[in-house]
């Protein structure tokens, strides 16, 4: 399986778009894999998770022919991971000769009201604990501590033998999460894990990790023996908060031996 991250920062990118912080400043000086677009990534060539606005950027500067997506994967519907206007370009005049006639995309019920009814476009609501399967994929959404009321949700997917565990936007997870990745014996060959805040203190109750809080996680994965040393890890997701400077990514992931995503970062396993 072949994981591609798109886009790599929290909702306001990085550097921020309208902040003169030291972190955002130096970001627009050093450029390359500082600049940090919404989030998005792309499994194999047929699969995308969630729909930013960023996503034409994406389709353009990493070469991707969108028309030939066949799957995408909505985690929740806060902007910077659902952008559904776009979708509405799937059809007539917009969107010519595609390859893939029909986008099918997979998220909640509060999701599919947010995206509503677009042509070419057909919309399955999934519910959490619940495996669905398409193509070549068989996938099990999980409830994510994030946006309250809205359903958000993050993915096991399953491929090729192979199994990813991507988890964003989400706090640590619900000790009934843990509990169903045991009971249902998963073994991840990567986590993809959210790491917004860094190194800022945030409770295992809110809304995003850092560092502190991924530990935390794989620590109980790896008690539960869902991990082990071959398990590829990777942190993604950076508010411009916590400093999320690739360099310095670098320094502070390589003490727990985390890789650091970063816009076109992939990752083959």
């Amino acid at each position: 399986m072949k994981l591609k991250y798109l886009g790599t920062a929290a909702a306001e990118g990085f550097p921020a778009l309208f902040c003169n912080c030291k972190y955002c400043e130096e970001a627009r000086k050093l450029g390359g894999k500082n600049i940090r677009t919404r989030s998005q990534s792309l499994v194999n060539d047929d699969l995308l998770i969630d729909f930013p606005a960023d996503t034409y950027h994406h389709f353009l500067t990493h070469g991707i022919e969108g028309d030939r997506i066949k799957y995408l994967l909505i985690t929740h519907a806060h902007s910077d991971h659902l952008y559904p206007t776009d979708l509405y370009n799937r059809h007539g005049c917009y969107a010519h000769n595609m390859r893939a006639p029909e986008l099918e995309v997979f998220c909640s019920g509060y999701s599919a009201s947010r995206i509503g009814e677009p042509k070419n476009v057909r919309v399955n609501v999934i519910k959490p604990f619940e495996a669905f399967e398409f193509g070549t994929y068989r996938v099990t959404a999980l409830p994510a501590r994030h946006m309250p009321g809205g359903e958000p949700l993050f993915y096991v997917i399953e491929n090729s033998g192979k199994t990813l565990l991507y988890a964003h936007d989400t706090g640590c997870f619900f000790d009934e999460v843990f509990d169903f990745i045991e009971k249902n014996h998963f073994r991840f060959d990567m986590l993809s894990l959210d790491c917004t805040n860094v190194d800022i203190a945030i409770p295992d109750t809110g809304s995003h990790m850092g560092f502190s809080n991924i530990n935390r996680v794989v620590e109980k994965l790896s008690s539960i023996s869902a991990i082990d040393n071959n398990t590829v890890i990777c942190i993604n997701h950076f508010s411009h908060n916590g400093n999320p400077l690739h360099d310095h990514l670098l320094g502070r992931a390589s003490e727990y031996g985390y890789l650091v995503s970063y816009d076109g970062f992939e990752v083959e396993f």
